[in-house]
């Protein structure tokens, strides 16, 4: 067992009043103490995060310890003792002090946990040096129970336990070890980073949407503090090469060649990195592999932001096979926009033509979608009052083609006349 270091240090900690209100308001009951992402960033002479608060105080004495307060008490998870306590505009996340138990999957979440009165137990159960300093809030000094703050000053992230031990407990471990090393601009212990290299597949049993999260946060972790670098996320991307980590992300291939990630805007880094991700499978049908990757079998992105994103890699890769204008637009002119972004980085021709003909439909007004039309689904049936539903998406999108070819004018009285004369055609 490890022990408690307790030192004085130059650098306080930047608290607000509330912070230190609380603090003497539980005085009597036990210290309360930061720890985790706000202590580190202190001592690396910055605060740009949450306050996480730590204390042998559990959620039912914290409640009843703040009832007639200005605090509020919430439960977030109660079977894990973490709850918010919020005051103003100000927010804390409490967990009381626990040991944690957890089955042999690594899926991230502990089966359960055993609130405990010493410190030592609840550094234990975290994962790296540099997340583990605890500062006493109420006393005002700081508790380093695994040597974090000098690791914190070589920039190094390192488990507090074995390796071993942290990432069998909990695989997503592994990505939070990689986006921090993004974030901070730390270097990786060689032992951690080579135990983790073994260990990838506890990411298995990690789901979909949480290592979409993760994705996500190491896609922008150069933009994540004031000291991170530009670039951070290619750094962090070749780890995932290096580590063999996209086959747990559902690409089945061991590395992407990260071609059009290095080129584009910072605000297009996920779409890039999903182009990335389709030339290196090669995938029969871009729509269908990206449906089973965005989907519920994948990483269980919400329908409405999968279908934009397939839409503008589809509409990019559409773009590079030279499809058809007319049909290109049809099904890709709302989302050209954001397409012809990638395709500028790609082939300059290409870009040139599709955005050429683009222009060309927006500054003449060419309907290429059913809602420019000056007619709907209503008028239709007005039109042919026995038209059965299934019948009417047909027609408007023969409508549309007459329109766009300039056989009939896109006039209200013109399209009710094609209308019925079509349903005549059909009739007879």
């Amino acid at each position: 067992m490890c022990d408690i270091i307790y030192f004085m240090n130059d650098r306080k900690i930047l608290v607000s009043d509330n912070l230190e209100k609380l603090a003497l308001k539980l005085k009597s009951r036990a210290d309360i103490f930061i720890v985790g992402g706000y202590v580190r960033n202190s001592l690396m002479g910055f605060c740009e995060t949450d306050v996480d608060l730590a204390s042998e105080i559990s959620p039912d004495e914290l409640k009843q310890l703040l009832k007639y307060s200005d605090f509020k008490v919430v439960d977030k998870c109660k079977r894990l003792g973490t709850v918010l306590i919020k005051i103003g505009d100000e927010e804390y996340e409490h967990t009381t002090f626990r040991k944690e138990y957890y089955d042999d999957s690594g899926k991230h979440q502990p089966d359960f946990a055993e609130f405990v009165g010493d410190i030592r137990e609840d550094a234990k159960r975290r994962d790296f040096t540099c997340n583990c300093v605890y500062y006493n809030l109420t006393r005002r000094r700081y508790i380093d129970i695994y040597s974090g703050v000098y690791d914190i000053s070589k920039r190094v992230i390192k488990c507090v336990e074995t390796p071993a031990y942290v990432f069998e407990n909990d695989g997503l471990r592994i990505l939070r070890m990689i986006r921090l090393a993004g974030e901070l601009n730390f270097k990786i212990n060689r032992e951690t980073y080579y135990t983790a290299k073994s260990m990838v597949y506890r990411l298995k049993d990690i789901s979909g949407q949480r290592k979409l999260n993760e994705l996500k946060l190491i896609l922008y972790c150069d933009q994540k503090y004031s000291v991170s670098k530009p670039k951070a996320h290619i750094k962090t991307l070749n780890m995932f090469n290096d580590l063999r980590l996209f086959p747990l992300f559902y690409v089945p291939c061991d590395k992407v060649k990260l071609t059009m990630i290095k080129k584009v805007r910072m605000e297009d880094r996920f779409i890039a990195i999903l182009i990335d991700i389709v030339n290196a499978v090669n995938p029969d049908c871009v729509e269908y592999y990206l449906k089973d990757l965005l989907g519920v079998k994948g990483l269980c992105m919400g329908a409405k932001a999968s279908d934009e994103y397939i839409k503008v890699v589809c509409g990019y890769f559409d773009a590079l096979n030279r499809r058809n204008n007319k049909e290109y637009f049809f099904k890709y002119f709302d989302s050209f926009s954001v397409i012809r972004e990638y395709l500028k980085y790609t082939n300059k021709k290409l870009y040139e033509k599709y955005n050429f003909f683009y222009r060309y439909l927006l500054n003449q007004k060419i309907p290429v979608r059913i809602k420019d039309l000056n007619i709907d689904g209503n008028d239709i049936k007005k039109a042919l009052p026995k038209i059965e539903d299934k019948n009417i998406s047909n027609i408007l999108k023969q409508l549309l083609d007459s329109v766009f070819e300039n056989e009939i004018a896109n006039e209200k009285s013109v399209l009710i006349k094609e209308v019925k004369r079509i349903g005549n055609y059909r009739n007879n």
